[in-house]
């Protein structure tokens, strides 16, 4: 059995992007699409549950917590050709299936987000 660890407020966990976000980026006359590697630090987490912690940090769950900023991207300043943001929020798309913090599911290592946007 794997160990997925719940994922909380903590400075080591990182949402790394699975694929580049390919941002307008001007460069001269010109604004070409270039890809950029994005992450995000959970350790920014707004919302997390206050009620559970996991070795002393606020748990993050499902339909509450996000992190506001995506990093990586802003060279990107005409936009993301498919979010059209730069530097957009984060929000999980995963989650356990049992396992509650709060009221609300909880997240794991593994588990995907959505980036750079709504």
């Amino acid at each position: 059995m794997a160990d997925n660890y719940i994922a909380r407020k903590d400075t080591q966990w990182l949402i790394i992007s699975l694929v580049p976000d390919v941002c307008k980026t001007p460069m001269g006359p010109a604004t070409p699409p270039i890809p950029y590697p994005v992450i995000a630090k959970l350790e920014d987490t707004s919302a997390p549950t206050t009620s559970v912690r996991a070795n002393g940090q606020p748990v993050v769950v499902f339909g509450q917590s996000f992190v506001p900023q995506t990093l990586g991207d802003e060279a990107g300043t005409a936009m993301g050709i498919k979010s059209g943001t730069v530097g957009g929020k984060c929000h999980p798309e995963e989650h356990t299936q049992t396992v509650r913090a709060g009221g609300k599911l909880t997240l794991r290592h593994g588990d995907k987000f959505w980036m750079n946007g709504e």
